[in-house]
């Protein structure tokens, strides 16, 4: 099948048996072989399904394994005593194996008909299908293929294989229509053709531009899981990129667009590069640290000679909790972005106050501040007598600069959203009243 041509329904589906393909079972999680096999003991399809049998052809490792079939939730529940029935949009059933749960849907129908008004979103999607029909619900064609645990072989109804060796998205029909029944996916979209170094396909490319406005009808919570999957992932700057190419992120954050304004997109774009080059040589940041790149830009215009440390941490400290608000952050996040922010002021601030030099390198919070003042302003010559001076004293202490973390940091965004770390976006008070370092609020994590 040529690389620009979407494939024809009519030919049904490209089946590559396990000779043809570099699947191996011994790659599948075996909780999630578990799954399969009692699913086809009990007599039941069973596929591994979409993103891991993608990742397995790509020769990549799955970070989730998910499973279809054609029982319904009740019967999985039966089958299944360590699950759950979850989801509003579609019903999905979680099994539990420990802290980890394998995700297994029902097989879908094809898609609904489009309300009364012609809208085309999709709220509830929960009628039942086949493989072919689910196959045509989902989004991107290297997402629709499955692998059966019958006979090993490749199943794909839709181009996938071909699109995964040409470096193509392309949405699964009309991709108009799949962006109005789900604004997400154009945010999905841009997500893996930034991991992957693709392109994304002509009609495709054009629906996002032409739909992009649509992304405000989408549930929240998902959007920013989406964007912050775009923020985590390796390539997040070429990321951020695209979103800034097809106006997603004027239409989602427009006042943080505004705030930092075209000079600080720049800057955040290679503040991420830089952590994109450290995470190649192995070294990795943290969510919060990351985060906080977004609000660097607000530091630009502070100067020493002229400004307070107070009535300048008290601006950045209001401008970025608001602006957090806005964008739907987790509390807990606004609140470190805080302190990292307020701890480029110090930096600035104190390189000549001695005794707060030596106090500050001793805080828990001064790796992290420094590993984020590297990635944004190591690069400003007119910086570097400050960071001699930072860097004496903290050589003073035997332990090695902290502030990374031992993997890529891919925590759901929702999980900052905890007991203590949810809720209203109180404010808080700034620094004490001789523009002392504030130590942070303690945070029970609820582990």
């Amino acid at each position: 099948m040529s690389a620009d041509r979407a494939p024809d329904v009519q030919h049904g589906p490209t089946i590559i048996a396990r000779p043809d393909h570099s699947i191996s079972r011994q790659d599948v999680d075996k909780d999630t072989l578990r799954v399969l096999y009692r699913l086809k003991d009990a007599g039941y399809e069973a596929y591994l399904v979409g993103g891991a049998v993608r990742d397995l052809l790509m020769g990549r490792r799955p970070k989730d394994f998910d499973v279809a079939t054609d029982a319904r939730p009740r019967e999985l529940r039966r089958l299944f005593k360590n699950s759950r029935e979850v989801g509003k949009r579609f019903r999905l059933v979680h099994v539990f194996f420990g802290p980890k749960n394998i995700e297994v849907a029902t097989l879908r129908s094809a898609a609904e008909a489009p309300s009364a008004d012609g809208d085309l979103y999709v709220d509830s999607d929960n009628e039942w299908g086949n493989l072919e029909s689910d196959a045509f619900r989902r989004d991107f064609t290297i997402n629709a293929l499955y692998y059966d645990i019958r006979d090993f072989a490749v199943i794909d109804y839709c181009g996938g294989v071909a699109d995964i060796h040409a470096g193509l998205v392309r949405a699964i029909g009309d991709p108009r229509v799949r962006f109005q029944e789900d604004p997400v996916r154009m945010l999905r979209a841009i997500k893996f053709a930034a991991r992957f170094g693709y392109t994304i396909e002509e009609k495709t490319a054009a629906a996002i531009a032409e739909l992009h406005g649509d992304v405000l009808k989408a549930n929240r919570h998902r959007v920013t899981e989406e964007f912050f999957r775009i923020l985590t992932q390796a390539n997040r700057a070429e990321g951020i990129r695209l979103l800034a190419k097809f106006n997603l992120l004027a239409d989602l954050y427009p006042d943080w667009v505004r705030a930092i304004g075209p000079a600080g997109l720049d800057q955040v774009i290679e503040f991420l590069d830089r952590v994109d080059e450290d995470a190649e040589q192995e070294r990795w940041y943290s969510i919060e640290l990351v985060a906080a790149g977004l609000f660097v830009p607000l530091l630009d215009t502070v100067d020493p000679g002229r400004d307070q440390f107070n009535r300048v941490a008290a601006r950045v400290t209001g401008e970025v909790r608001q602006l957090g608000v806005d964008m739907d952050l987790p509390k807990r996040l606004i609140n470190t972005a805080v302190e990292l922010l307020r701890g480029q002021l110090y930096l600035l601030f104190f390189t000549h106050r001695e005794n707060r030099v030596s106090r500050f390198v001793e805080s828990p919070w001064f790796d992290p501040t420094w590993r984020l003042h590297l990635l944004a302003f190591g690069g400003i010559a007119e910086l570097a007598p400050l960071r001699t001076t930072w860097l004496a004293y903290r050589k003073r202490i035997s332990r090695p600069i902290g502030g990374t973390v031992n993997s890529p940091d891919r925590r759901d965004i929702f999980s900052f959203r905890g007991r203590t770390g949810g809720g209203r976006h109180a404010d808080r008070g700034g620094s004490d009243d001789d523009g002392e370092w504030a130590e942070p609020e303690l945070v029970d994590d609820g582990e």
